[in-house]
């Protein structure tokens, strides 16, 4: 099978889960700059690795073009994000898969796989508009008595690497199956 990892990472926590993904495979990750380097034409497998912004996934149109335009392709999803996996205490498996629906509503990609793993955050690489943003977040909450997102915004300003490598196992798991 020939497959292919096309990410989009912004800080490198994506990237990281990308280039763990395409070791295990035995295939390149490529930059989501590049991906007009991938030739989806003969690539059976595709597995996109992006990031949670904003209640959406950064560069899933280019992605749902691909699909449509390639129906033939076989497409896995692996999103990041600042929220801990599911089973933490922060989140749960429904409210990761509601936030896929945003993006790929059932509706139109009923089969779509879709992965979660945890990112991190570190302000330092964030764009200008996105400094902005979680400037304006933190000072929005800065007051708030309620501690886990008093918790939270701690977290945020000190930034953290939750990226593990046996996070992909699910996703390795669901591979070998196809």
């Amino acid at each position: 099978m020939n497959e292919a990892v096309v990410y989009c990472s912004q800080t490198g926590f994506t990237e990281k889960y990308a280039r763990w993904l395409a070791e295990e495979l035995d295939c390149v990750a490529t930059p989501f700059r590049m991906r007009s380097d991938v030739d989806l034409d003969t690539t059976d497998l595709l597995v996109f690795c992006s990031w949670f912004h904003a209640a959406s996934i950064k560069g899933a149109r280019w992605l749902k073009k691909a699909m449509e335009s390639h129906p033939n392709l076989s497409v896995i999803v692996l999103a990041t994000g600042a929220t801990p996996m599911p089973g933490a205490g922060w989140s749960t498996k429904d409210s990761i898969n509601e936030a896929f629906a945003r993006t790929f509503p059932k509706s139109e990609y009923p089969d779509l796989p879709c992965f979660y793993c945890h990112g991190g955050y570190d302000f330092d690489k964030l764009g200008a508009a996105d400094k902005l943003a979680m400037r304006m977040f933190c000072k929005m909450h800065d007051k708030s008595e309620d501690p886990k997102e008093r918790e939270t915004l701690a977290i945020m300003r000190k930034g953290f690497d939750g990226t593990r490598r046996e996070y992909l196992a699910p996703l390795l798991e669901y591979v070998r199956t196809l």
